[in-house]
């Protein structure tokens, strides 16, 4: 029984001391301090005790509460001055410690810092985005020019060519600039024309439907005569009635294959665009005389494929031979031919603010070396017939151009012998019959063949379907 009395008496005065203090103490101050107590050591009991603090600065418990914190106040801000975080960890603890003024400041700084930081960012951000957008206009742009570039890339590099009527080999040695653009992912040559190959898939937006899709052909054949395989032809090709799809792919818009008209208006237009780029690369380009145009037309059908293995056909030297021209022949110029008549080439105005506007640097005036005509047709609508367009470029001998001589039996002055290749309708002339000898698509051709090779790229493939 005494020991238990001195264990009372020996209590007693901390009882009272802390009875005391919550006695003098309002239940703020006291719960305040009761939730410091009794959270566990570390950051948030500092924490805590830094809300008594500001709350009851002259609080029952702020004496005891202040020994302790202040105690900690500076390992705590050597240990969380260096970052946003530590700082705000800092004030929460402190929030009237004697660093809580340097801690703003900091805090300042670095959000500062952060919100340049983030500016940048969001200012790079959309740098990014509008070069990739600006990029996807580019290629945008890039793609609906796509068949324009063709055309005017091989119209320029094959007016100015040297070494027309030669074989390849020496046209590519005497034309570097021809070489590296011909040889690059180099075209397949069979027995009588090397053939290169592009294709392009597109498709035409249609509103309240699904997108049209679309593929564009462009095939460019170097036409080889004799046993010396001599150029003597370019055919720029574009398969399935191409003209159109062009159309298409430049305008956005989808044409029917059963609307003649808006077919029709397709073709008018493309015309006009190859006019614009001859006479931009060429502007002495001439309307072809009727002299020049060749041997008549052939018809040319579908279904016939060249015979790779066939031997070259022999060539006359004497013989004054003019190629024909494509069926189909909406316009045919002449460049480089000396002493030949005929108005000078135009193009509508459109068509070469067009042409202009599809360049991205300015292109000089090509000199040609060689007298040339370029034959732009579209195809013959008829059943079985090629479909294939586009323009045949053509070398016409010097013989054609000088005085006729005496002329030789069965062959008419300043025209050779007519061999399979045919020539454009021109005014006047009669249609030919879809039921002509059938003969492959575009199968160039070659001087004296037997059967209607069509040298012209006109309502057929410029030559046969090769392997591509």
């Amino acid at each position: 029984m005494r020991n238990h009395l001195h264990l009372v008496a020996a209590a007693l005065p901390a009882l009272l001391a802390v009875g005391g203090c919550r006695a003098f103490s309002s239940p703020g101050d006291y719960a305040l301090y009761r939730a410091y107590r009794y959270e566990p050591a570390g950051p948030d009991r500092l924490a805590a005790g830094g809300r008594y603090l500001a709350s009851y600065e002259s609080g029952a418990f702020a004496p005891e509460v202040r020994e302790i914190v202040q105690a900690q106040e500076e390992d705590f801000w050597s240990d969380h001055r260096s970052g946003v975080d530590g700082l705000q960890e800092y004030l929460r603890a402190f929030p009237r410690g004697m660093h809580s003024d340097e801690a703003r400041e900091r805090l300042a700084v670095f959000e500062r810092a952060r919100g340049q930081q983030e500016a940048e960012r969001r200012a790079e951000q959309d740098a990014a985005r509008q070069r990739r957008e600006a990029e996807l206009r580019e290629a945008a742009v890039r793609q609906r020019l796509w068949m324009r570039g063709h055309f005017n890339r091989w119209t320029r590099l094959f007016g100015g060519l040297q070494g027309w009527g030669q074989g390849i080999g020496p046209i590519v040695q005497a034309n570097p600039e021809f070489g590296a653009a011909f040889e690059n992912d180099p075209p397949q040559c069979r027995a009588a024309h090397c053939r290169k190959t592009y294709t392009l898939d597109f498709y035409i937006p249609v509103p309240g439907r699904s997108a049209v899709p679309r593929r564009l052909t462009f095939l460019l054949d170097m036409v080889r005569v004799g046993a010396e395989r001599q150029v003597n032809q370019t055919l720029l090709t574009v398969r399935g009635r191409g003209l159109t799809q062009w159309w298409e792919l430049e305008r956005q818009e989808a044409v029917e294959a059963d609307n003649a008209e808006a077919r029709e208006s397709a073709v008018r237009w493309t015309m006009d665009q190859l006019r614009a780029t001859l006479v931009a690369s060429f502007p002495d380009a001439r309307e072809t005389p009727a002299e020049l145009y060749g041997p008549p037309p052939e018809a040319v059908m579908q279904g016939v494929d060249e015979d790779e293995n066939a031997a070259p056909e022999p060539v006359d030297p004497n013989a004054c031979i003019i190629p024909s021209q494509p069926l189909g022949v909406r316009w045919s110029a002449i460049i480089g031919c000396s002493g030949a008549t005929g108005a000078r080439i135009t193009a509508p105005a459109e068509a070469t603010e067009a042409h202009a506007r599809s360049l991205t640097s300015d292109e000089a005036p090509v000199a040609s070396r060689t007298c040339l005509r370029f034959d732009a047709y579209a195809a013959i609508d008829g059943e079985g017939m090629g479909t294939d367009e586009g323009v045949a470029i053509s070398q016409i001998p010097a013989c054609a151009l000088r005085p006729a001589g005496p002329a030789r039996p069965g062959v008419r002055p300043g025209v050779g012998p007519a061999r399979p290749g045919a020539a454009p309708v021109r005014p006047g002339a009669a249609p030919v019959r879809p039921g002509a000898a059938p003969v492959r698509p575009g199968a160039p051709a070659r001087p004296g063949a037997a059967r209607p090779a069509a040298a012209r790229p006109a309502a057929a493939a410029p030559a046969a379907a090769p392997a591509q």
